[in-house]
């Protein structure tokens, strides 16, 4: 029964920190981007900028890619955005993940308005990632208590 209930609350709280990955990484991107709009600002400032302000996992993708330009040169953009993407383990859906790292690839290649169009589409899909997973969690925390319950019950039957 214990370790029922330690599975459901492992369970539950891996989709709670999802959540909270996916809001803070959209977060962080619509910081960056607000940086970058007004067109001033070069990428290692904006970046270093939204780094400042952002918090949780975005905070720490944003502060590793900053901390990764000093090798700008020796690696490509991409490859330093890759590196600070798999260093943050965000644990997002496929389709997210994969938009997160296709972003790497347009940010400081294209022209600004290419790279505002793809933070603002890696945003968008982020929050409606968060906004499914946060109308679901109820129902999934309903569930797994519900079974651990069930199960713990028929432990207490099948050892008496």
């Amino acid at each position: 029964m214990a370790a029922a209930c330690l599975a459901s609350a492992v369970t539950l709280q891996e989709k709670k920190r999802s959540q909270e990955g996916c809001l803070s990484l959209a977060t962080a991107l619509d910081l960056l981007r607000a940086e970058l709009s007004s067109g001033a600002v070069p990428l290692s400032l904006g970046i270093e900028r939204a780094c400042a302000h952002a918090g949780g996992i975005g905070k720490e993708l944003l502060c590793a890619v900053y901390a990764g330009l000093r090798d700008l040169g020796e690696q490509s953009f991409d490859e330093i955005w890759d590196k600070a993407l798999a260093g943050t383990d965000p644990r997002l859906a496929e389709n997210s993940e994969h938009e997160l790292q296709k972003l790497g690839s347009v940010l400081g290649r294209f022209d600004l308005e290419t790279q505002l169009r793809a933070l603002d589409a890696c945003s968008s899909l982020l929050r409606r990632q968060w906004e499914r997973q946060r109308n679901a969690y109820p129902e999934e925390r309903r569930v797994w208590i519900g079974l651990t319950t069930g199960l713990g019950a028929l432990l207490v039957i099948l050892l008496y």
